[in-house]
């Protein structure tokens, strides 16, 4: 007869649309009723230029609205994560945010970053969508040398097994809507 094997949730640390970046930010939203569905903010793209009410409008959006973050995801420690500021420039933001969430859930659960350095700690890391790969080979005469490092969606839990100096099995699937 199969057995599951208990798992425990010792720290956490997440980025949620409506602001929800703690347990008690997470909190506050999920009891006042709020769900973080918003507008698309003006420095993302134009709402009203690509809004089209039909589905199948190539280039157009059906919704003026989406879950966004609201922080800015330029902010990102490079020199703590051992990113140099060239690759810096052109990291996708879920590998900064994936370094950093992760430091977060360490931090939250009491775990010095030095206690799992070498340890057999393995990193799974479900991805979907690639648009920011995508947006560097809109030119490739400035496509930069570190893309494959910085954007590649395989790195993501390469970048966390590297950064933390895990020694066990790193593995990034992609899960399509899942994630």
């Amino acid at each position: 007869m199969y057995q599951p094997i208990p798992i425990a949730v010792i720290g956490v640390a997440f980025r949620l649309p409506g602001g929800a970046n703690n347990l008690e930010n997470l909190e506050h939203l999920l009891n006042n009723g709020g769900s973080g569905f918003v507008p698309v903010p003006e420095d993302r793209w134009n709402r009203d230029g690509f809004y089209a009410t039909q589905q199948n409008a190539k280039g157009g959006i059906p919704s003026k609205h989406g879950y966004f973050l609201q922080q800015d995801i330029s902010h990102f420690d490079a020199r703590f994560f051992q990113v140099s500021r060239q690759e810096a420039a052109t990291i996708d933001p879920k590998q900064r945010i994936l370094l950093q969430t992760t430091y977060e859930a360490l931090e939250n659960a009491g775990i010095p970053m030095e206690r799992v350095r070498g340890s057999k700690t393995s990193v799974y890391v479900s991805t979907f969508t690639y648009d920011y790969e995508r947006m560097g080979f809109r030119d490739m005469q400035v496509l930069s040398g570190f893309h494959t490092t910085s954007v590649g969606p395989a790195i993501l839990a390469n970048r966390l097994s590297y950064f933390f100096d895990l020694k066990g099995p790193s593995f990034t699937l992609d899960t399509g809507c899942v994630s």
